[in-house]
């Protein structure tokens, strides 16, 4: 309204001018007339751009809806997903028999076939193609008044039993990580969830073909509530115990009650990042007749340390891990040695043991790199005093591994590797693997 009495007022004044001027009626008429039809275009251009402008905004509003009804995560949410596929052909040659068939999947040192006492067994060979070790994994981060929370699970399809060679080769998934982690505050943060062993610095992991690699590395993955400030990460894990039995074998058991405890330190000199880290651990033994019935049972408390790291040289790298106590155990090359054993009088004795690695990474062009892998593990068993079965027990294993990777694309690998494998028992009698392995990695 005040516009239009603004307007009025303008022409009011044009024709005012005119007239002092001296310009005739009628011209100033016509004069004002066209301006009125000027101005009523104007009015009707500003009326439609209006409409127009009303018909966009509500068309972007449906399509905030639109995408925000479609959205796979709430608003905030931010998604992330990755993983590789890899194929890989493996042909193995055992020098004293057929192992378990785990071994036609990745290198496992314990299950490395042995001499038996009435002398050398047959030697065996075999060739697996698989894409087991592919892998997939999503997660999750929000930004919240409380800090940064995300989440992350991973899966791959090794060490599956379900699978049948003869016509589909379908293997199903299974867990690799499962956690949640909240980061409350700048370089402080608390994890829940499966996710490596606090113990274990995976990045010091040589860059090899095997699954795994090293007899002497520490390699586990389990359950844990982890709390982090900075260099330091204290964690309360998953506890289990497996022992040597007096009559041969060995048993599983979780009767114990305190969970392994964890504390690390992870360091940085220049161009060498390194970790120390110590473990402690309650070691139980329970027989169990029935299950309303106990039978002999027994604890223990052991413990494990390693010092563990990568050296970068320029483009290339050195890693290196070294771990020693009296139950590692399960924490080091898959469980190559048990966590102790049950002595004459029924009760846990722990075994000291040690291992480690050196490898070395080098890079001859940008698309060509290899890497050498060299490595030892080793208890000190008990004596027959002490242990009736003490000569069936593992004493040392020794592994290499060489390899040649070629990258014609940024995230596309091609390689192979020779590995060489020793097991030695506490008698004296022992056993060798070679395996060449090729593989084929895309990463997405």
């Amino acid at each position: 309204m005040f516009r239009m009495k603004t307007l009025g007022v303008a022409l009011a004044l044009i024709g005012s001018s005119f007239a002092a001027a001296g310009v005739p009626a009628a011209e100033v008429d016509e004069r004002i007339a066209d301006l009125e039809r000027q101005i009523a275009e104007l009015k009707s251009l500003i009326v439609s751009n209006s409409t127009g402008i009303s018909d966009n905004l509500e068309t972007l509003s449906v399509q905030a809806r639109d995408i925000d009804e479609a959205r796979p995560m709430k608003k905030g949410t931010r998604f992330r997903y990755g993983g590789y596929v890899q194929l890989d052909a493996i042909a193995s040659n055992y020098s004293e028999g057929k192992p378990a068939s785990v071994m036609d999947d990745l290198f496992v040192p314990s299950l490395i076939p042995v001499e038996s006492l009435v002398g050398a067994g047959d030697s065996y060979t075999s060739t697996n193609i698989h894409a087991k070790s592919s892998r997939f994994y999503f997660g999750t981060q929000t930004n919240t008044d409380a800090g940064k929370i995300s989440s992350h699970i991973e899966l791959d399809f090794i060490l599956s039993g379900q699978g049948d060679e003869r016509v589909s080769n379908s293997f199903s998934s299974r867990i690799r990580h499962a956690y949640l982690k909240w980061d409350y505050a700048p370089e402080q943060s608390l994890l829940a969830g499966q996710a490596w062993s606090t113990f274990f610095n995976v990045g010091a992991l040589p860059d090899l073909l095997d699954f795994v690699g090293p007899v002497g590395t520490v390699f586990e993955r389990q359950p844990m509530i982890r709390w982090t400030n900075g260099p330091w990460q204290l964690a309360v894990e998953n506890q289990t115990t497996r022992v040597n039995l007096p009559q041969g074998g060995s048993r599983i058991g979780d009767a114990q009650l305190m969970p392994d405890l964890v504390a690390r330190y992870d360091g940085k000199l220049s161009d060498l990042s390194w970790s120390l880290a110590a473990i402690g651990r309650q070691l139980s033994y329970e027989e169990r007749p029935s299950a309303s019935i106990e039978g002999g049972s027994d604890e223990q408390f052991g413990y494990g340390l390693s010092l563990a790291g990568k050296w970068n040289l320029g483009r290339n790298d050195l890693r290196f891990m070294a771990s020693y106590g009296d139950a590692l155990g399960r924490y080091m090359g898959l469980n190559a040695f048990n966590d102790g054993y049950i002595d004459t009088n029924g009760k846990i004795s722990t075994i000291d043991q040690w291992g480690g690695f050196i490898a070395y990474r080098h890079y001859w062009t940008d698309q060509w790199r290899s890497n050498v892998s060299i490595s030892a593990s080793q208890a000190s068993n008990p004596s027959s005093a002490d242990f009736a079965a003490t000569g069936t027990l593992a004493k040392s294993y020794r592994s290499m591994h060489v390899n040649l990777n070629y990258l014609p694309a940024p995230k596309l690998q091609l390689g192979g590797e020779l590995m060489y494998g020793v097991k030695e028992l506490e008698n004296g009698l022992d056993g060798d693997m070679y395996r060449l392995q090729f593989a084929a990695k895309y990463a997405f």
